[in-house]
């Protein structure tokens, strides 16, 4: 397993402290196999094989506006609620992907964008997010379960302090 003898290799040079190669090594053995290469991965590679870009989240002052826009400009239909509170909509593409529009005083800032990955669920999310504190820790990352459309994600932060998500290809 070339993956874990480059994770050995970054401890004994202290990239890594011991602490995190446990946390790492604990969570490659706990996550299922749809999660990690067929053949365990160099260091260099990806935690998470990300497949594409799932939504992104825009804040708009007007709700219904920027859905007629959307739906002029891609042919978007109206989705379900983007909160628990209802203020904002998803606007669904036909095949794959939505945009996530939600009111706020501050119009035109993208909230965060999500990347799908084949497949996670409470379980897998929080050891998905143990993972990428271990290799990352200043992403913060922390998995969540979304009461609106009772999906499992993990959100973190990148060095930018931008809002990532995972969030899997066939939910929302």
């Amino acid at each position: 397993m070339d993956s874990i003898d480059s994770l050995f290799d970054q401890y004994e040079r202290g990239r890594m402290t011991r602490r995190n190669l446990v946390q790492v090594l604990a969570a490659m053995f706990a996550m299922p196999a749809t999660m990690l290469a067929q053949d365990a991965a160099p260091a260099s590679e990806p935690l998470v094989r990300g497949l594409g870009v799932n939504h992104i989240g825009l804040t708009v002052t007007d709700v219904e506006r920027s859905y007629e826009f959307y739906h002029r400009l891609f042919g978007v239909t109206k989705g379900w609620p983007a909160t628990n509170a209802g203020t904002g909509i998803h606007l669904d593409f036909p095949t794959v992907g939505y945009i996530s529009v939600d009111v706020a005083e501050k119009k035109g800032v993208i909230t965060h964008f999500s990347v799908s990955v084949e497949s996670i669920d409470q379980d897998s999310s929080k050891r998905l997010a143990d993972l990428i504190n271990a290799a990352l820790p200043d992403a913060k990352a922390r998995a969540a379960y979304q009461a609106n459309d009772g999906v499992s994600t993990v959100n973190l932060l990148d060095p930018d302090g931008v809002h990532v998500q995972i969030s899997p290809i066939k939910g929302r």
